[in-house]
């Protein structure tokens, strides 16, 4: 059953071209529950991270016709987050192509292995600024852009990030990713308070492990149960109470429920969605 209030709204869903990343699922739950989507990718691999050891492909086109196919409308946008001259012109480019925005994804950032990953005494601090900007500033830019329209606009919306369960505890050796994911959490807090009289509501979803490209690139994290063929994910679903690894579309399903008129009285929230990993 699709989700009330989506039909014919504009959204915005930031790295919305990974494959199997938790943006292309949004894009498309939204786009199925009626909405046309403004995709922004950076549309390239992470070079900031040669270490993760992933090409790390990305496909706005092909994310964009899947969208189309399903009769609603969409746009791709290559934009790098992290920087607002980008991030301002791609915002505008996204009002002129669908319309004016009323529904937010911020779903870019990262972090694990070999990505701004390390205890205290080791990280370097252009990876602990890396991770910031990745995960935090990109959501501050994008929201600031897209909400700043909205109250000039007089548009009612919904804003949605991605957070972490990452983002509630500590989990050495992510201090950086702990930081950044517990960042948007305030932020949402915040800015639910500074934006709710003009209609507009501001929450987060914090995932626990994902099964996407990037959690276990090339089998790097084998290493850590000896060697082991398939050691990583046994390890990781004896640690989730509903004995799996979530999807994308798992996270996808929770932020267009958040973005929904179903969710319109949900505001400062961040919900769990880890399948029972971190329950606080």
């Amino acid at each position: 059953m699709a989700l009330t209030g989506m039909e014919g709204k504009v959204a915005v869903v930031t790295g919305a071209a990974r494959p199997r990343g938790i943006g292309r699922a949004t894009a498309l739950r939204l786009a199925r529950d009626g909405a046309d989507v403004a995709c922004f990718d950076l549309g390239a691999p992470m070079s900031d991270f040669p270490s993760h050891g992933v090409a790390e492909p990305t496909d706005l086109d092909s994310v964009v016709a899947e969208i189309k196919a399903m009769g609603r409308r969409a746009v791709g946008i290559r934009a790098d987050v992290t920087d607002e001259e980008q991030v301002e012109s791609a915002v505008a480019e996204a009002t002129e192509q669908l319309g004016e925005i009323s529904l937010l994804a911020n779903v870019v950032g990262g972090g694990g292995f070999g990505m701004g990953m390390g205890p205290l005494t080791y990280l370097p601090a252009d990876q602990f600024d890396k991770m910031i900007s990745l995960n935090l500033r990109s959501m501050f830019l994008v929201t600031k852009a897209v909400t700043s329209r909205m109250v000039a606009a007089g548009t009612k919306g919904s804003v949605c990030s991605v957070s972490s369960q990452a983002g509630k505890r500590g989990m050495p050796p992510l201090g950086a990713y702990c930081a950044a994911k517990a960042g948007i959490i305030m932020l949402t807090q915040t800015w639910a308070l500074e934006l709710g009289s003009a209609g507009i509501t501001v929450n987060a979803v914090c995932p626990g492990t994902v099964d996407t490209d990037l959690l276990n690139p090339n089998g790097q994290l084998e290493m850590i149960m000896g060697g082991q063929p398939g050691g990583f994910e046994k390890w990781i679903q004896s640690e989730i109470p509903l004995g799996r690894m979530q999807t994308g579309d798992d996270v996808a399903n929770a932020i267009a429920f958040l973005l929904s008129d179903d969710g319109n009285y949900i505001t400062g929230e961040a919900l769990n969605t880890s399948g029972g990993q971190t329950m606080v």
